[in-house]
Formats: C-alpha cells, structure tokens, sequence
C-alpha cells in the first residue's frame, strides 16, 4: 500500500472513530442525566473547564513538538533520536502532568467556590489523575502519529470511549445514594477511567513495536556481519561488534520546549477563559434570583445537554477539514490562487451543507429532543443556542483553513476577542430573571458570528476577494427551512396521536427526505460538486451517483 493511501486509511479511521465518541457522549448523558438530573451534570460540568485549562497548561505544546521532532528525525533514520525524544516528553509529562494533579487537588476547594458552586470539589478532586494520564496519553498517540501511524490513535480513543461510558454510569450509580456531588464525582472518574484504558493500550502498542524493531535491528546485525567475517572466521582488529553509536542532537530537550511552549500559552487561553465563564454565569444565576441548586440545574441543562446536542455536527466537518486542509496547503505552495479559491469554497459548502439542517432541527425539534434526556429545562437553551450547530463548525472550518494558509496566530486572536464578547454578554444577560439561560445561549452565539466574521475578513485578504456567502448558504438554507416546516407540522399533528419517541423518530426519518430532496429539485448541489466535496471518496461514489443523480 502506498504512503497516501496508508493516509487516507489513518485519516478515515480518526474520523470514524471521533464519530463513535460524540455518538457515545451523545448517548450516555441520556442515562446519566436521568439518574443525577441536570443538577448532578451541572455540577459535573463546572469541574471540565478547570480540568481542561490545568491539563493544558501542564502538558499542552509538548504533543504537538513530539510530532514535530518524531517525524523529522523518522526522516533520517534516526531511530535512536526518535527514543530519546519520546524519553524527555514522557519525563516531562510525568513531572509536569503530577505537580499539576497535585496543584488540582490542593486547590479544589477555592477553585470550587470560585465556580460558584463548593459542590464541585468531587469531581475536581476525581478528575486530578486524569491530568497525568491525559497528558502521557496525549505523548503517546502523537509520538506514533508523527510516524505516520493513525489506526493506534483511533483504537484507543474508542477503547477509552467504551471504558468511559462503562466506569462513569458504573461509579455514578454506586455513589448516587451518597448525594448529587458524589454522583458527579463518579461521573468524572470515568474520564480518568478512560484515560488509564488509553495508556495502557499505548504501552502495550509500544512495547509490541520495540519488541519487533529490536528483533529486526539484531536479524539485521548478524546478517551484515556474517557476510563481513572473513574466511578465517576471525574479525579485524577493531572491528565493533556493534552498529557505530551516533551522538544525539545538543539540547534536544531544549528545542522540544521552545516548539512546545508558543503552542501551550495560544492553547491555555480558550479554557482559562471557559473556567472564567462558568463563574461568571453560576454568579449570573444567582444574581437572578435562583436558589444554588437551580442555578447549577440551569448550567447543567445549557452545558449538559443543549451544547453536546449542538455540537454534534463538528465531527464530521472536523473530518472535512483535515481532508482539505493538506490540499489547500498544497495549492498555495504552487502559488495556484484560484485552487486555494475553489477549496476553500468547497470547505465552507460542505460544513454548511451538514451544517445548517441541523441548526434547524435542533431549534424545530428541541422539545422532543431534550425530552428523551427527560430535561425539560433545557428546551429553550437547546432552541436558543441551534445557530450555534452551524457557526460553530464554520468558525471552526475557517480556523483550520487560515492555520493551513499560514495564519497560524489570527485565528487565536480572534477567538479571544469573540470569548471576550460573550464574557461580557454572559455578565449582562445571566442575571436578568427571564433571560438568565437563554441569554448565555445567545452569548455564545454571538461569540461564533463574531469569530466567524474576523476569521472570515482575514481569510478573504488571502483570497484577495470576499468569502461568498452566498453561494455557500443560500441554497442549503431554502432547503433547511422546507425541511423545518415540514417538521414542524408532522410534530404537531403526530404529538397528540404518537408517542413522544415515535413523533421524534418519524420526524428524524423525514427530514433527510425532505431536505435532500429540496436540494436536488432546486439544483443547489450538483453531482460533481458532491462528487469534488467528497474528495477521496469520489470514485466510489461516482458510479451509483451517475445513476441516481440526474443534475451533473
């Protein structure tokens, strides 16, 4: 098999795999909210942005300069250097991952009441191993990426998927009868639950890759020196017995750092500012009017189950994203402008196209959806927040395609201007009796447009005209607001005579109908348009489109 196409098979299998995880997330807040409630998860909640920014600050760029430094010297051969690089991020992911478990753990308790809530001690104090072994973990699968090796990544994010969902009902229901906070608690082992399932399958992964490589590198040994012994049977004097040594590179640790620590400041930002945000909003609550544990039941049905719901769609743009970008890179090395034009378009029409279908579901069907996590109070946020399904991915899309671009600090920046609007909204709106909730939603949607905007101002001066957002948008949303009102009268005419599961499941069944069929008759897409956003995929799909496809 050839190296693009080895590629393409470890590209395909992450994104299988990030499929499965945000199915099984997606899944298993639907018994876990109904057995702690959106008061449990709320408090569960509060302790995953804390946990994200320690995690991030005590590990963050070491992964992505192990990468960096295991696939140039993979390059060269230099396996011996390869080691010793993984050697020094692993001594480093243990010394900084454990201060940072230990700096977690003392300072729960501020950090809890800081959250505005002291309940979420527990899950801060359950998810402090985590920090270490998320952090060794992380080492891991990048050291083997920057082999070229994704399969290993994709099996143990689907290993630590099964142990997490398995460890977090197991623990929440054990801990359930000792109160909301323990039951978090238990909630959040299940993170590190998952975390130890993925290191321990990297470990043996990486044993059983030394094991064959030592095996190989003794074959090859005592195949070049039998045919260097002369017929005497005696060696030359001096004649090593061994390959010569290579002296490893000065200051390799050195360098990792310096690759390591541009990338750690850019990405401790985002959730430091997120742990800032569930204070300020916890505080809004309470400022409102709500009593502490209604307050945390509001955050819980907003973060808990409206965001999960929204953010559903970001792994499949995720996948495009990563198929594009390398082409996108390739095109600007030519210098072929129109290319960059015509896949940059091809990108943002593809997260728009998944994109958009979504968003209006998710405001169209929000009660019935919610009402299968047996949560009511997050209907309104869930309705409040479905632009977010698509801002959010094309936000995320123009991120991926500005870094491929070379705008690797833009996209940052931006999105630390637009947390700061929805920081500022989430102060103004929380307390407001009435808005409380649904304010944060629109906060957060207002922090999308506004880095959807400047990411788009700056990838229009590369394409050196404006994005069209037109041509992206127009057609899929006629057809996303065909497919809403057509939802919107089945749901209402089935609510009273089906079940409330079966009304949702029909529902479900139509819309692709209704939307994919309003695409078509409209010409919105074309087969050569689908079969040029497939990418890779196209010649599979060519043949039995021909068929059913009548616009090329």
């Amino acid at each position: 098999m050839s190296r693009r196409e080895s590629l393409l098979k470890g590209a395909a299998a992450l994104a299988l795999a990030g499929l499965i995880i945000k199915v099984g997330n997606l899944l298993v807040r639907l018994p876990l909210t109904r057995m702690i409630g959106s008061e449990g998860l709320g408090i569960y909640q509060m302790a995953l942005p804390a946990y994200n920014a320690v995690l991030h600050l005590a590990v963050g760029g070491v992964p992505v300069a192990v990468q960096n430094l295991v696939a140039e010297y993979s390059e060269r051969g230099r396996r011996d250097v390869v080691r010793e690089v993984l050697r020094l991020a692993l001594t480093y992911g243990l010394l900084a991952g454990g201060a940072a478990a230990c700096i977690l753990l003392v300072g729960a308790p501020f950090l809890a009441r800081a959250l505005g809530d002291p309940r979420s001690y527990w899950p801060l104090a359950a998810l402090a191993p985590a920090v270490i072994l998320n952090g060794l973990d992380s080492v891991f699968r990048h050291y083997l990426q920057g082999q070229k090796q994704m399969t290993p990544s994709a099996v143990a994010s689907v290993l630590e998927q099964g142990t997490k969902i398995a460890v977090t009902m197991a623990a929440a229901a054990l801990l359930m009868p000792m109160g909301l906070e323990y039951a978090a608690a238990g909630a959040a082992l299940g993170i590190t639950g998952g975390a130890l399932a993925s290191v321990l399958f990297m470990l043996w992964r990486l044993s059983r890759e030394r094991a064959l490589e030592e095996g190989a590198e003794r074959f090859s040994t005592t195949r070049a020196n039998l045919r260097r012994t002369p017929a005497s049977g005696r060696r030359p004097t001096g004649w090593p017995t061994e390959p010569a040594e290579r002296a490893l590179p000065r200051g390799l640790g050195w360098r990792m750092l310096r690759l390591a620590w541009p990338v750690t400041l850019g990405s401790v930002t985002m959730p430091l500012l997120n742990v800032l945000d569930v204070s300020i909003v916890q505080r809004g609550f309470l400022r409102a009017g709500y009593p502490p544990a209604e307050a945390t039941a509001l955050y819980g049905a907003y973060a808990g189950i409206a965001v999960q719901v929204v953010w559903f769609p970001f792994v499949l743009t995720n996948a495009v994203a990563n198929a594009t970008v390398p082409t996108l890179t390739a095109a600007q090395a030519r210098g072929d402008l129109e290319g960059v034009r015509q896949r940059v378009l091809i990108g943002l029409r593809t997260a728009g196209l998944i994109c958009l279908p979504v968003a209006i579901g998710a405001m169209v069907l929000a009660t019935p959806i919610v009402l299968l996590f047996g949560e009511p109070l997050a209907a309104d946020p869930l309705r409040h927040l479905g632009p977010v399904a698509l801002l959010g991915p094309l936000t995320w899309m123009t991120v991926a395609q500005l870094q491929a671009l070379g705008e690797t600090g833009a996209p940052m920046r931006n999105l630390t201007v637009a947390m700061g609007v929805k920081l500022a909204l989430d102060g103004l709106l929380a307390p407001i009796r009435g808005l409380d909730v649904n304010g944060v939603a629109m906060a957060s949607t207002a922090m999308f447009m506004v880095a959807l905007w400047l990411n788009a101002r700056d990838l229009g001066r590369l394409l050196e005209e404006p994005v069209p957002w037109g041509r992206i948008l127009v057609g899929p949303l006629v057809a996303s607001l065909v497919m809403g009102f057509g939802l919107a009268g089945l749901t209402v005419s089935l609510w009273g005579s089906a079940g409330r599961l079966e009304a949702l499941a029909m529902a479900l069944v139509v819309a692709p109908v209704l939307y994919g069929g309003t695409l078509i008759a409209t010409r919105s897409i074309t087969r050569t348009e689908l079969l040029a956003m497939a990418g890779p995929f196209a010649p599979r799909l060519e043949r039995w489109l021909a068929i059913v496809w009548p616009f090329s």
